[in-house]
């Protein structure tokens, strides 16, 4: 299945950029997150994994790939039992004073696909209003 969104925010690039280069700013646009541990925290960097932990315990442990100034990917090494594949990229695309970032999430799941997909589409509507909130 193939998810993409755009979210505009009035932000320059430069700073929509250094937000999402910081790891600790995961939890701030994902929903739930007074459960959840970002490791380690630091800034991105080619190759480097993260692990989103739920209650303590790994939920996801991703690589970070093709790290530039307009964005990077995601890559899912280790995730739910219901997920099989996993690859985000996000884009950040310049538009005047402010920026589109383009999300596009690749992913296989043994769930059906209108509960993905809902859950997807809810999950970057969250997070497109978490980062307004906290750049705008």
């Amino acid at each position: 299945m193939i998810f993409f969104q755009e979210c505009l925010v009035k932000a320059e690039v430069y700073k929509v950029r250094a937000f999402f280069n910081n790891t600790a700013n995961l939890l701030k646009i994902t929903p739930f997150s007074f459960l959840m541990r970002v490791e380690p925290l630091e800034e991105l960097s080619e190759g480097l994994r993260v692990k989103l932990k739920f209650l303590g315990f790994t939920f996801m442990e991703s690589l970070i790939r093709d790290l530039d100034i307009q964005g990077f990917t995601d890559i899912a090494l280790r995730k739910p039992p219901f997920i099989k594949h996993w690859e985000h990229k996000h884009r950040f695309i310049p538009k005047g004073a402010s920026t589109v970032i383009e999300d596009l999430l690749t992913v296989d799941t043994c769930l059906p696909a209108s509960l993905m997909r809902s859950s997807i589409e809810l999950m970057f509507k969250y997070r497109c209003r978490a980062v307004r909130k906290l750049i705008e």
